[in-house]
Formats: C-alpha cells, sequence, structure tokens
C-alpha cells in the first residue's frame, strides 16, 4: 500500500496558518496579562455591539440640555412673554428699560423678540423626544440588558475559578466576604457594569473621575456615579464618612 503524498506547498500553508492562530492566541494572551480569560472590563467581542450602541446614545445626550437648562430656558422665554404682553411704555426687563419712552423702548424690543423667536424655537426641538439621531430606546434598554449579563458572568466565572480581582475592584468593595457575599457581589456587579457603560479605564479608581453636568449626559452620568458610590458606602458602613464623596 502506498502512502498518500502530501504537497510541500499545501504543508507549508497549514503550518504558517497554524502559527498564525497561535502567535493570535499568544498575542492575546500577553495582553491580558496571562490569563485564559478577558478582564472583567474588557470590551471583546461579545460587548462590542452593546457597548457601540451605548457610546451612541451618550454622543446624542451631550447635544441635549440638562432637566436644570431646559426649566431655564422655558423659565426665560416665559418672562419675555410676559413682558412683551404689556405696552411698551411698561415694557422694563432690566434696568436699563427703567425711565425709559416708548420711543426707546420699541428698538430695544424688537430685538428682544427677534431673540424670544429664536428661543421658542430651540425648546420646541427640545420637547421633541427624540436621542438627535442615536439609537432608540429600545436599543438601549437592550445593550444595558446584555452588558449587566455579561458583566455578572465575568464576575461568577473570576470568583469560580479564583481569580485575582483588579486593583479597581478591590479598592472598590475589598475581598468576598463570608458568610453572606451578596451585597458583595451586588456591589462588584453594579461598579462593572457602570465601568463597562461608560468607558472607564482608570485602573485604580472605580468609577473613574466624578462625571461634569454640563449636558444631558453628564447629568444623568453624574446620577449613576452618586448612586454607585453611596452604595460602596453603605457596603463599608462609612456613614458620614464618604470615601466616595458624594
Amino acid at each position: 500500500m502506498t502512502e498518500a503524498t502530501i504537497d510541500p506547498a499545501q504543508a507549508i500553508d497549514q503550518l504558517q496558518a497554524q502559527i498564525a492562530e497561535l502567535r493570535e492566541q499568544l498575542a492575546t494572551l500577553v495582553k491580558r496579562g496571562g490569563r485564559a480569560r478577558p478582564a472583567l472590563d474588557e470590551v471583546t467581542e461579545d460587548l462590542a455591539d452593546a457597548v457601540k450602541t451605548l457610546a451612541q446614545a451618550h454622543d446624542a445626550e451631550r447635544r441635549q440640555l440638562t432637566l436644570e437648562q431646559a426649566n431655564a430656558l422655558r423659565k426665560r422665554v416665559g418672562e419675555v412673554k410676559t413682558q412683551l404682553s404689556k405696552s411698551q411704555s411698561r415694557r422694563f426687563g432690566g434696568t436699563g428699560f427703567v425711565n425709559m419712552t416708548p420711543t426707546q423702548v420699541k428698538p430695544k424690543w424688537a430685538s428682544v423678540e427677534a431673540a424670544q423667536r429664536s428661543v421658542e424655537a430651540d425648546v420646541q426641538k427640545l420637547e421633541k423626544v427624540s436621542l438627535g439621531g442615536g439609537p432608540d430606546k429600545d436599543q438601549v434598554t437592550a445593550a444595558k440588558a446584555r452588558i449587566s449579563v455579561v458583566a455578572r458572568q465575568r464576575l461568577n466565572d473570576a470568583m469560580a475559578a479564583g481569580d485575582p480581582l483588579p486593583v479597581w475592584l478591590t479598592s472598590a468593595v475589598g475581598s468576598l466576604p463570608k458568610p453572606n457575599p451578596e451585597p458583595w457581589a451586588k456591589a462588584a456587579h453594579n461598579v462593572l457594569v457602570y465601568r463597562l457603560e461608560h468607558g472607564v479605564s482608570d485602573p485604580i479608581l472605580p468609577l473613574g473621575a466624578k462625571p461634569g453636568t454640563d449636558d444631558a449626559y453628564g447629568a444623568r452620568r453624574a446620577g449613576e456615579w452618586k448612586k454607585v458610590a453611596e452604595e460602596l458606602n453603605k457596603l463599608h458602613k462609612l456613614g458620614g464618612a464618604s470615601e466616595f464623596k458624594t
């Protein structure tokens, strides 16, 4: 019986493919610090779509006013309307209008009326319920649910395997307590979800820097930051001495 001949060129191609696959696996292990599993907050293929969806939603939110800004805008429009409902000789609108004659007031309020129309147009845009071209509500909800599920599974796998936890997590929740780990597990899950949803990569601070509140996204994120921080303070029973300043 004759042995099947092997095409040298085909054998070389197969060997090169195997080497390339091994190199890719090695690069992944090096990137993960020798871990066979991804880091807890690593955005891998199973999370890429969900994280991308939330990033698009966050960008849309950044183009929106905060609730306080919106209320201030509506208040200003209301004040302008009140002044415009008066006769021109009684429109004050500030100290510069005091004791002015109707002839003096009229050109100034012509510009105010133009400003009012502009502000009203902005309010109409603001009151339209939309994400400014971003993902819809169902897509955002699905993305959040996906991140939550993956985060919980990663934590469970890490604890079952006895993997060392990253500094940012141990600094937040400490080591796993006994006999009741439920509050610890809940807090750890919420910290991980926050990091994945908002792209926090700080190696030490569990929640990253405290968010600003200049836009709708920042205001909402600041609320989430405060909620998780309060949960961590409660976990550590800090009471009035808050480690995570809220």
